[in-house]
């Protein structure tokens, strides 16, 4: 005779993600977002090659006094609750870098929210303020360690900058 069936689970059963998410992402659109072959993705990996041979060329240049790089790892500004994730790409150079805390206020009472807000709605607020109080704080430079990557360069960075401005910061 055939072994008895097991005995049911009492444990919760999983179900499985919808389609447009199978491979377990919260995007909209699943893993087409990621996948290499998706329309736009080779251009994507070519425009970020093409930018960072050129700052690389930019800082190998023997003998030519250049102009340092000034870049903005969080590819935006927010309302300052918190510093956002540092995109690794000016990290993957392998350069020491100048971290530098920007805080900026403003003399009246007007609410920025820079993440929900459109472009023309800040730039009207911004001209509603008769001035703009800007901070910089230069912090002590960071070189990447031998064989770190450049997510935990730019990770210890953020730290950094997020310290001296008193926010978290953030994995997004």
């Amino acid at each position: 005779p055939p072994p008895p069936p097991p005995p049911p689970s009492t444990a919760p059963q999983q179900t499985p993600p919808p389609a447009s998410h199978a491979s377990g992402s919260t995007e909209p659109f699943g893993r087409a977002a990621r996948v290499p072959s998706a329309p736009g993705a080779r251009r994507e990996r070519e425009g970020r090659a093409a930018v960072e041979g050129a700052l690389r060329r930019h800082l190998r240049r023997e003998g030519e006094p250049h102009e340092p790089l000034l870049i903005f790892p969080e590819g935006s500004i927010t309302n300052g609750a918190g510093l956002m994730r540092f995109a690794r790409g000016a990290f993957r150079l392998g350069e020491e870098v100048q971290p530098v805390a920007l805080r900026v206020t403003c003399p009246l009472p007007l609410a920025h929210d820079t993440l929900t807000s459109s472009l023309p709605r800040n730039f009207a607020r911004a001209l509603f303020q008769p001035w703009h109080v800007a901070e910089v704080t230069l912090l002590p430079a960071v070189a990447p360690a031998p064989a770190e990557a450049a997510e935990e360069t730019a990770a210890r960075t953020a730290a950094l900058i997020a310290a001296e401005l008193g926010v978290p910061a953030t994995r997004w």
